[in-house]
């Protein structure tokens, strides 16, 4: 027979577990509503999904082993194909032209990484060219593997880098 403590310290883990899980799927509802608002008209799961801890993981370190990051995020001194968009500017259509232009984008999937959440949020590009003012945050990257593209959003700015 087990004695006290052993049964305290299980009953004290499972509700730690409990605990944990509960917060997780806090987080995941907000991802979800996040989702809801960024993408209001989204009709299938194949134009808007959201990854599960595990990938958003994968995705997130091949980000940060993909571009140069220092303490306030990307260095751009560092990259060196770039274009630093002001907010002062209709740069939604400048990035627009500009990501077309030189990528041929077509149905490239993207990511939205928030450094605040767990989860990554995977659709295609050309959604989140449209939408890039919703999208927008300073904790925010977007991300296209395919055609090695990250858009960052500091200060009032949009970065946008490549490698080539």
């Amino acid at each position: 027979m087990k004695d006290k403590k052993e049964r305290l310290k299980e009953l004290l883990d499972k509700q730690k577990q409990k605990g944990i899980e509960e917060e997780e799927k806090r987080e995941y509802e907000t991802v979800l509503e996040e989702v809801n608002e960024l993408f209001p008209n989204t009709d299938s799961e194949e134009e808007v999904e959201i990854l599960s801890k595990e990938d958003s993981k994968r995705i997130t370190d091949e980000l940060f082993g993909e571009f140069p990051f220092g303490n306030n995020g990307i260095e751009w001194t560092l990259m060196f194909y770039k274009t630093i968009f002001s907010n002062f500017i209709d740069y939604e259509s400048v990035l627009a032209e500009l990501v077309i232009k030189n990528h041929k984008v077509n149905n490239e999937i993207c990511y939205i990484i928030d450094l605040n959440f767990q989860h990554v949020i995977k659709t295609k590009l050309i959604k989140i060219i449209h939408r890039v003012e919703e999208v927008r945050n300073w904790d925010r990257y977007i991300y296209s593997p395919q055609i090695k593209l990250i858009i960052e959003f500091p200060s009032n700015d949009i970065a946008v880098g490549w490698k080539e």
